[in-house]
């Protein structure tokens, strides 16, 4: 019924208590679900914990991209190995409650729209927000779409949107190819923890890396000859 996937980069740490969590919150809505684990990094020994958790759960799925994609290409591929008829995206991390299953699920049940977590900073200073909420408004200006801030990858879709999605030629950022696909989503403000790991993957050369992608691939000039041109391609090392 549902497929739960999440993109893994150095988190062997985070894995264990991320499944036990999950198998706690979706047993509650169903029994038959998988969970997707794509590896995306070559830095610590997250696909030897990915092995070993497949060894004790048979609905872990494993993915070993034979390259560092990224974290956007990793969510790619989980999309398309996945089965169910509904999807989650969620961290690795913990920072993505698995609690919030239930939620986003009766949400879609009742109202059948993708569902995605509008996260707020609590506790958080201001000045670490505030680039980014520059960012996603200047992004919206330029590419005539709406950006909410603090929108990441945690959000609920099913069978068909993910269909579309597939036939993406570019990847640039995972909610802004669906709402340039025509998708909209209902939102469930979370306040958002600060995980196990504390420290983010994402250093300043990755930051600005993906910034320019994104305003080089949504601006109104660009992102359909962006579309026509680009093919994508990923080499998987090894699957579970």
């Amino acid at each position: 019924m549902i497929s739960i996937i999440s993109p893994v980069y150095n988190s062997k740490k985070c894995l264990k208590k991320l499944v036990e969590k999950i198998i706690f919150f979706t047993n509650k809505i169903t029994n038959k679900f998988e969970k997707i684990l794509d590896d995306d990094g070559r830095e610590d020994k997250s696909w030897s914990e990915i092995k070993r958790l497949k060894k004790r759960y048979k609905f872990i799925k494993g993915i070993k991209l034979k390259e560092n994609y990224g974290q956007q290409i990793a969510i790619f591929s989980g999309i398309k190995y996945s089965i169910y008829d509904l999807i989650i995206i969620m961290d690795c991390d913990l920072q993505d409650s698995p609690a919030c299953i239930i939620k986003m699920y009766n949400f879609y049940i009742k109202k059948k729209k993708p569902v995605i977590i509008q996260h707020q900073y609590n506790g958080y200073r201001w000045q670490d927000r505030i680039l980014s909420v520059i960012f996603w408004y200047f992004l919206s200006f330029i590419s005539l779409k709406k950006f909410y801030p603090s929108l990441g990858n945690f959000m609920l879709i099913n069978k068909k949107i993910k269909k579309k999605y597939l036939l993406i030629k570019k990847i640039g950022y995972l909610y802004g190819d669906l709402i340039m696909q025509g998708n909209s989503f209902l939102y469930i403000k979370k306040i958002r923890p600060k995980g196990i790991r504390r420290v983010s993957t994402y250093n300043f050369k990755k930051l600005l890396k993906l910034a320019l992608l994104l305003i080089f691939k949504y601006n109104i000039l660009t992102r359909y000859i962006l579309e026509k041109k680009n093919k994508l391609k990923i080499s998987i090392q090894e699957k579970l």
